[in-house]
């Protein structure tokens, strides 16, 4: 069986034996590259593959890219965020942006009818990346089920490039559904490369390594490619975070995650709720202070609700001495968290207008 499985439940454990594994290099050899971003300044997007050729055609002037998708199984969460983010500060390096909704993935392995599927990616996503930020006019968005005759195409004619060992070796078995669904991501992760958007260039695709079978394996296919001279595509890797009572966040646990929809009363009960690093008592807490790496709270506040630095580590040193309760750094978070969501919920209203007129104007049959 494969090490990982894209299409299963992954919990990595250890980053830097997954990195030496399949050959990724640690992001921060580049970070002075990059934009000031509190993501990789943190080390939650911690790996890369060739992002170096995206950051050298930036300096160059040269036209490059930026691809990834949208599972629409469930409902976008503060998991999603760490992708978000990445595709935010491409966008600002000038990245052409590239958006795919995987309906067809979601209907092949993931049981979710293409109806389903495109009002979940309308409603949960493509709100939620516009209120985020993302410039829609200047990103190809598409579902897979329209990406049009000649993407799909090309996505049979990959098949030819990759052996039945190697899909096996990669995902475990060669089900059809599965395979149909990869090479339709080859496709999806080299279409910026496509004739019709510019031809090749530098690519990068910011990914959970679960995701990471997809991207090797487009890699081997853009190199055997004759009939196009693909680039092979960059990336880049980011730490999964965890849910809010410890383990795997899941789509389909509400208790482990909290929805960038949700209403603040459910969110801040969330956080009532949510596993954290304090002791069993108040004396005990005081003389040992918190487990701060295992506290979900604490990890919240890291990826997406603390972006000064000096404060964060302000928190962290009062939380491990025990001079700060589990229930004050709740309250933090308590209050943090309303007043993203707060401003997120009003920036998705006015968001609305302008995606409901872009599904008009360019997704035909696509529900809203």
């Amino acid at each position: 069986m494969p090490e990982i499985d894209p299409w299963g439940d992954v919990e990595i454990t250890d980053y830097e034996a997954t990195m030496a594994q399949f050959g990724i290099e640690p992001v921060a050899e580049l970070a002075d590259r990059l934009p000031d971003n509190r993501l990789v300044r943190r080390g939650i997007v911690f790996g890369h593959r060739d992002l170096d050729t995206v950051l050298d055609a930036r300096d160059e002037s040269d036209p490059f890219a930026m691809m990834t998708g949208i599972m629409p199984s469930g409902v976008f969460h503060f998991g999603h965020l760490g992708v978000v983010e990445q595709v935010l500060m491409f966008q600002e390096m000038g990245a052409q942006v590239t958006l795919c909704a995987a309906d067809i993935e979601s209907y092949t392995t993931r049981d979710v009818s293409l109806e389903d599927a495109r009002e979940l990616v309308i409603e949960e996503y493509l709100l939620n990346y516009v209120a985020l930020g993302l410039n829609l006019d200047a990103t190809d968005f598409y579902f897979q089920s329209q990406a049009g005759n000649d993407h799909h195409v090309r996505s049979k004619l990959f098949a030819r490039h990759v052996t039945q060992n190697e899909f096996e070796a990669t995902y475990g078995n060669a089900d059809p559904g599965k395979m149909a669904s990869a090479l339709t991501q080859y496709a999806d992760i080299l279409r910026p490369q496509s004739t019709e958007h510019g031809g090749p260039k530098p690519t990068v695709v910011p990914v959970g390594i679960d995701q990471d079978p997809h991207v090797r394996l487009t890699r081997d296919v853009a190199s055997r490619y004759r009939d196009t001279s693909y680039r092979k595509p960059a990336s880049t890797y980011h730490r999964f975070m965890r849910g809010l009572q410890g383990g795997k966040m899941s789509s389909s646990d509400p208790k482990s995650y909290i929805a960038l929809t949700d209403s603040i009363p459910d969110a801040k009960r969330k956080i009532d709720e949510a596993k954290t690093g304090g002791r069993v008592s108040i004396e005990e807490h005081r003389e040992k202070g918190a487990d701060v790496e295992e506290d979900m709270v604490f990890e919240l506040l890291a990826y997406h609700l603390v972006e000064d630095d000096d404060e964060l580590n302000r928190i962290r040193t009062e939380y491990e001495s025990g001079a700060m309760l589990s229930g004050e750094l709740k309250a933090i978070a308590k209050e943090r968290l309303e007043t993203f969501l707060r401003e997120h919920h009003r920036k998705r209203e006015e968001a609305r207008p302008k995606v409901e007129q872009y599904v008009a104007d360019n997704l035909p049959g696509a529900v809203h």
